[in-house]
């Protein structure tokens, strides 16, 4: 075709010079076989020009006509793509809108026509969720059924998550917890995965797994100070709760950073975790240590009393006698620490001791326990008036709580 053109162009320019320069009135002979044509060089001139134009055209058009199945093909494409592109984009407006039946018609649209792969997945990771929030069982197995087709890792990875995450919602957490772990399996270090896998461990109250997973997240995840607190504190308290020997409670107790071994939530838990298995000596050693650190101030008063009530030992006794007396030098208005002075003297049966420390904490904060310790005080100092006078404060105390 380019050669056509061009040797037709150079023949052109040969007949446009002879035009020009007016050797037009001439003739062309042509000779084929026996036969001879004699021709005007202008009538030549015509002919050549409309055979030129007729032949360019009759080829334009059958180029044209060849091409035109692939312009076809490609129209539709291109027309099937756009419609499945606006109803993948209709899709994911009507389901932040909350029009779930929409976004369900809208995707099944979409994944018949979209040739994307990966835009096809999206569509059925919609028609999932929306069938999911309409609790459409049948047709949430249906597509969760074809979804198997999409056989990349990415993809699996994205079902695992979002079949995780509906279950999360409904509380189904043993399936959550193998959907979640598939997860994992294809990335050990996605972090959505194992932030949701925090929140299950939570909610069935699995907090030596909870612990694992946050020991993980603390490490490798830049969760926000206050997410982080406040992680560590359900989890920390929860195994403070849970353990069942002294071993395994100091054993958490110690993983815990400097600070936080003395700051007002993490020592109260451990205190009262203290408590909870009797193991009072330690009690007492941890209240003796901390003794000076000013963020333990504001559970000392309470945990000293908490702990007077519960010890028969003597040596015990002796010792966190000590340590209360130590307090009170700091804090001699401190109602708590005399409540808790009275009862380790009574303990100790110095009586008047008992009842001057008791008296004093009645005059600071009335109580229920400074009027049955009086009563005992009473009772073995055989000082009915004192006796007296501490069941009448009692049943007082007793009525104005009803």
């Amino acid at each position: 075709m380019k050669l056509f053109i061009r040797v037709s162009l150079l023949f052109l320019l040969a007949l446009a010079v002879a035009g020009f320069s007016r050797f037009n009135t001439g003739s062309v002979t042509l000779y084929l076989g026996n036969y001879e044509a004699i021709l005007s060089l202008n009538l030549l001139l015509i002919v050549w020009l409309v055979s030129f134009a007729v032949i360019y055209y009759l080829l334009r058009l059958y180029i044209n006509l060849r091409r035109l199945p692939n312009r076809i093909q490609r129209n539709r494409a291109r027309n099937t793509l756009i419609s499945s592109r606006r109803h993948l984009n209709d899709a994911g407006l009507h389901y932040f809108e909350g029009k779930y039946r929409s976004c369900y018609d809208n995707a099944l649209k979409s994944m018949k026509r979209e040739i994307n792969p990966d835009n096809k997945f999206l569509a059925y990771m919609l028609a999932f969720r929306a069938a999911n929030v309409m609790r459409d069982s049948e047709k949430e197995a249906k597509i969760s059924a074809e979804m198997n087709q999409f056989s990349e890792p990415k993809w699996q990875l994205a079902k695992h998550l979002v079949i995780a995450e509906n279950l999360y919602n409904e509380q189904r957490f043993g399936q959550c917890i193998d959907n979640l772990n598939a997860v994992l399996q294809l990335d050990h270090k996605h972090i959505q995965a194992r932030r949701m896998l925090l929140k299950v461990y939570l909610n069935l109250a699995n907090y030596s797994k909870a612990y694992e997973v946050l020991t993980w997240l603390l490490k490798n995840d830049s969760l926000r100070e206050y997410k982080a607190s406040k992680y560590k504190a359900r989890v920390i308290s929860g195994l403070f709760k849970a353990a069942v020997s002294a071993k395994e409670l100091s054993g958490y107790y110690n993983k815990l950073a400097r600070d936080e071994k003395v700051s007002f939530l993490y020592a109260k838990l451990y205190f009262d975790g203290l408590l909870r298995l009797a193991e009072y000596a330690l009690a007492i050693e941890f209240l003796a240590e901390n003794l000076k650190v000013e963020t333990l101030h504001l559970i000392y008063s309470d945990a000293i009393l908490a702990l007077s009530k519960k010890l028969e030992d003597k040596i015990q006794v002796d010792k966190l006698n000590l340590i209360t007396e130590k307090s009170l030098l700091a804090d001699k208005s401190n109602a708590n620490l005399l409540l808790a002075l009275g009862i380790l003297s009574y303990r100790q049966q110095r009586f008047a001791k008992s009842q001057a420390y008791l008296e004093a904490s009645s005059h600071l904060k009335p109580s229920l326990d400074v009027y049955v310790f009086l009563g005992l005080v009473a009772e073995e100092t055989q000082n009915n008036q004192l006796l007296t006078d501490s069941h009448q404060q009692l049943i007082a105390n007793i009525r104005n709580l009803g």
